[in-house]
C-alpha cells in the first residue's frame, strides 16, 4: 500500500501512539532531579507524558569535548519543555547520542522513551523509521525557531530597557543640576515679592484707607477673570452707568456687580482710572507671587523627573489650582472663549503647584496649537468633576477627574502617545504639543500621584483628561 500523507499534527499523534505507549519503556523522576547530563551517552529519545522539564547548558562546553571536572561550571537556560515535547532529538537522529545539554526535572515528570534498537512499525505503510519520524524533526525545527525568536525579542526588550535606565539616570543628572542652578534664584524672587507685599501693604495703610483697600482687593483677587465675561461686564457698566468705553473696561476688572460699586461711593467712580492702578499693583504683585511659587513647583516637578520628592498637603483645592494655572495664562487666554465648569470638588491630598503645573503645560499647550494653527474662533473649556468608586467607573477610590479641551489642530493618533516621552516634539508637523519636558512632566506628576492621564483627539476636538485619587499617594514611580 502506498505511503498515506497526513498533517503533522496528525501525524505526531500516531507516532505517540504506536512508539511511545509501552509501560514497560516510561520513567518516572521528582522535581529536582537530573535526568540527563550534559555531554553524556544517551541512545534514547524522549516524549514528556506528564511533568515539565529544564535544559541547562555549560557555558564551557564545546561539541566534542570532555566535561571539565568542577561542579561550578557556569550554565545557562537553553529551553523549557512540557506534554507533548521530545527530548535528545538531535543526538538521537545525528546517531552522536551525546546530550547537548542537562535536561533537569522541573516538576514531577512522566516520560516515555525510544532507543537505537526500535525498528519501524508499518513500515508498508508508513515508511522507514526515518521517514516517520520526520514530523518529529519539523516539530523540533519550529520549536527551536520559536526559541530563537522569543530569545531575540527578549534580547531586544532587554536593550531597550538598558536604553530607557540609561536616559533616565542622564535625565536625572540633567534634571539635579537645573534645579539646583535654579533654586538660589527662585528663593531670591520669592523673599522679595513676599517682602514687597508686606511693605506696600503697610505704607498703603498709612497713606489711603481706600486706595490700601482696592490694593488688597486685587491682591486678594484669586479668581480667574474670563474675557467675555469682563467685556459683557464692562457694556453693562457703561450703559448703566453712562460711563466712557475705557473707564467701564477698568472697572470692570474691579467690582464684579453694581452692588459693590454702589458701596464704593461714587467719587470711586469719578477717578475709576487713577483708582485702578491701586487694584492693578494689588493684582500684579499677586500674579508675581504665584509666578514664584510655580517657579518653585518647577524645581520640584524637574527634581520628581530625575526621581526627587516633594510635599503634599491635605485639603488641596483642586478648582482654584486651575484658576491659578488659568491666571498665569491670562495673556494667552484672553484672545479665546473660555468655558469653565468647577463644581463642588471634595479636597485632596497634593502639592498645589504640582497641579499648577498639570495644568498649566496642558493650557500651554492647547493656546500654542490654537495659535499656530490659526484657528477661528478659539475655543478653551476646563471642566472638572467627582468620580466615585461605585463600580461604574471600576476605579478603586474616589477620583477627581479635570478634563481640558480645545478646537485646535488633532494630534494625530500615532503619535498620541509620544507627546509624552520626553523631549519629543512635534513641532515639525506644525503643531506644537509634546513641547521638550512639558508632557513628560505632567506624565510623571500624575502617575506619582497615582493618577492616569488620558488624550482623544479628533478633527473638532482635543481633550486631556486627568485623573487624580482624593486619598493620599505617597512614593513615587
Amino acid at each position: 500500500m502506498p505511503y498515506l500523507p497526513a498533517t503533522n499534527s496528525a501525524a505526531l499523534e500516531r507516532l505517540n501512539r504506536v512508539y511511545f505507549s509501552d509501560p514497560a519503556r516510561i520513567i518516572t523522576c521528582a522535581a529536582g532531579d537530573t535526568l540527563l547530563e550534559q555531554g553524556e551517552a544517551c541512545e534514547r529519545l524522549f516524549l514528556i507524558l506528564e511533568g515539565s522539564v529544564l535544559a541547562l547548558r555549560h557555558a564551557e562546553y564545546l561539541e566534542g569535548s570532555e566535561l571539565p571536572a568542577e561542579s561550578t561550571v557556569r550554565k545557562h537556560e537553553v529551553f523549557r519543555a512540557g506534554p507533548g515535547s521530545y527530548i535528545g532529538v538531535q543526538s538521537f537522529f545525528s546517531g552522536a547520542y551525546r546530550l547537548s545539554n542537562d535536561i533537569i526535572a522541573l516538576e514531577d515528570c512522566r516520560l516515555a522513551y525510544i532507543d537505537k534498537s526500535q525498528q519501524a512499525i508499518d513500515e508498508e505503510h508508513y515508511g522507514t523509521f526515518e521517514h516517520q519520524f520526520i514530523p518529529v524533526l519539523i516539530h523540533e525545527l519550529a520549536e527551536r525557531n520559536k526559541r530563537i525568536f522569543d530569545r531575540a525579542a527578549e534580547k531586544q526588550e532587554a536593550q531597550r530597557l538598558v536604553q530607557r535606565q540609561e536616559m533616565a539616570a542622564t535625565l536625572g543628572q540633567l534634571s539635579a543640576g537645573i534645579a539646583h542652578e535654579l533654586n538660589n534664584a527662585v528663593g531670591v524672587i520669592t523673599r522679595r515679592t513676599d517682602f514687597v507685599a508686606e511693605n506696600l501693604t503697610n505704607w498703603l495703610e498709612e497713606e489711603s484707607k481706600q486706595n490700601a483697600r482696592l490694593f488688597l482687593y486685587g491682591y486678594e483677587d484669586n479668581s480667574f477673570a474670563d474675557p467675555a465675561a469682563l467685556r459683557r461686564r464692562a457694556r453693562k457698566y457703561e450703559n448703566e452707568l453712562n460711563l466712557p468705553q475705557v473707564a467701564a473696561k477698568v472697572l470692570a476688572h474691579i467690582v464684579p456687580d453694581t452692588d459693590a460699586l454702589v458701596k464704593l461711593g461714587p467719587e470711586f467712580v469719578n477717578h475709576v482710572r487713577r483708582n485702578y492702578r491701586f487694584w492693578e499693583l494689588g493684582h500684579d504683585l499677586r500674579d508675581m507671587q504665584m509666578a514664584a511659587r510655580h517657579a518653585t513647583g518647577i524645581v520640584r516637578a524637574v527634581k520628581l523627573l530625575g526621581g526627587g520628592n516633594s510635599t503634599r498637603q491635605e485639603g488641596v483645592d483642586v478648582a482654584q489650582s486651575v484658576r491659578d494655572a488659568m491666571n498665569l495664562l491670562t495673556n494667552k487666554l484672553k484672545h479665546m472663549s473660555i468655558e469653565t465648569e468647577l463644581g463642588e470638588l471634595p479636597p485632596i491630598t497634593a502639592d498645589i503647584t504640582e497641579l499648577v503645573q498639570i495644568w498649566l503645560n496642558i493650557l500651554t499647550n492647547a493656546c500654542d496649537a490654537i495659535e499656530q494653527a490659526h484657528t477661528p474662533d478659539p475655543r478653551i473649556r476646563v471642566r472638572a468633576c467627582a468620580l466615585h468608586a461605585d463600580g461604574l467607573h471600576e476605579l478603586p477610590e474616589d477620583y477627581v477627574c479635570v478634563s481640558i479641551s480645545n478646537n485646535g489642530p488633532a494630534i494625530p493618533e500615532e503619535i498620541q502617545e509620544k507627546i509624552f516621552q520626553p523631549s519629543f516634539t512635534t513641532k515639525k508637523l506644525g503643531l506644537d504639543f509634546g513641547l521638550g519636558l512639558g508632557l513628560s512632566i505632567v506624565r510623571r506628576l500624575v502617575d506619582s500621584y497615582k493618577g492616569t492621564i488620558e488624550v482623544h483627539s479628533n478633527e473638532q476636538e482635543t481633550t486631556f483628561t486627568i485623573s487624580l485619587p482624593t486619598t493620599p499617594s505617597h512614593g513615587k514611580d
